[in-house]
């Protein structure tokens, strides 16, 4: 029995006597690509919403997660000609964090590929 009772002790003095610390947890939050929209807007290009962007509550295993998520959509950019120059496309309805930013590489000389997929999420790390 006095065996039992330090023992209890010991574990409640280790349960208690731990240094606290802050746990940190992600914030994953959707921002339908409005830097990158911003920054093409900054150049003088006219944003046209194409596709109405769609959103829904999807859930993500890797995060245990439910986060608003743009599943469709699609936005354009023209000169002020009307000549296309780049556009986003947020998919086909898929819960996805992805999206597909397409460029004329003729305008934009510095990125060859002309196009790439990019998270639509945001992450950041906050303390509890």
């Amino acid at each position: 029995m006095r065996t039992f009772l330090n023992l209890l002790l010991l574990c409640l003095f280790l349960l208690f006597s731990c240094k606290k610390t802050d746990i940190h947890f992600n914030e994953i939050v959707s921002n339908d690509a409005i830097e990158l929209r911003s920054e093409i807007q900054q150049k003088g290009y006219i944003e046209t919403i194409t596709d109405s962007i769609i959103k829904q509550e999807c859930f993500f295993d890797k995060w245990n997660k439910t986060i608003l998520t743009p599943i469709s959509g699609l936005i354009e950019f023209h000169d002020t000609d009307g000549n296309w120059v780049a556009s986003i496309n947020f998919g086909s309805g898929e819960c996805d964090q992805w999206a597909t930013k397409s460029w004329n590489t003729n305008i934009f000389t510095e990125k060859d590929a002309g196009e790439t997929k990019f998270s639509v999420f945001s992450f950041h790390t906050k303390n509890k």
